[in-house]
């Protein structure tokens, strides 16, 4: 049916979407601001970029890992986690080599230094972390990082994008 001149169209969710209170919008947002946080933490102590820092960690806890796996544990597209590793590479923090199982996958691995700075960074993350949460109580806290666990274990099948190995 036509409609006439006059009527104005169909509303849509998109008429009423409020971006500011969208659950996953403002999770990344937050998840970004604690991020930026800690990195500007760690950034500032040991001239690490947030990519950077979050694959010493995740090699620091794990041990070696596939730049696939460093890319599932952290979420991170796999270019962004190539740049970070050739940089820690670099920086002589870590290294990288052929996988003794598969010869075209790059196994990661912190070098001593990296080591050291992965005991150095834990810390300096986790009091920032805890500054930045203080004004939760010890409940409110709990009942967060239950929520978080469980969305953390809802999405853990999604996969970074792009190409790596």
């Amino acid at each position: 049916m036509p409609r006439s001149r006059n009527s104005s169209p169909p509303r849509s969710i998109a008429d009423d979407f409020d971006l500011e209170t969208f659950l996953p919008f403002q999770l990344s947002v937050v998840a970004n601001r604690v991020s930026q946080s800690v990195g500007q933490a760690i950034a500032g102590r040991f001239a690490l970029q947030i990519p950077e820092w979050r694959i010493v960690v995740v090699l620091g806890k794990y041990g070696a890992l596939s730049a696939l796996e460093i890319a599932r544990k952290t979420s991170m597209d796999k270019a962004r986690v190539s740049r970070a590793q050739h940089r820690l590479v670099d920086l002589g923090l870590a290294n990288m080599h052929p996988s003794a199982e598969d010869r075209r996958k790059v196994i990661v691995s912190l070098e001593e230094e990296g080591l050291a700075l992965y005991r150095d960074m834990v810390p300096l993350a986790h009091d920032t972390a805890q500054r930045l949460f203080a004004h939760l109580s010890a409940d409110e806290r709990r009942v967060l990082q239950t929520l978080v666990q469980k969305l953390f274990d809802s999405t853990s099948g999604f996969e970074p994008s792009g190409e790596l190995e």
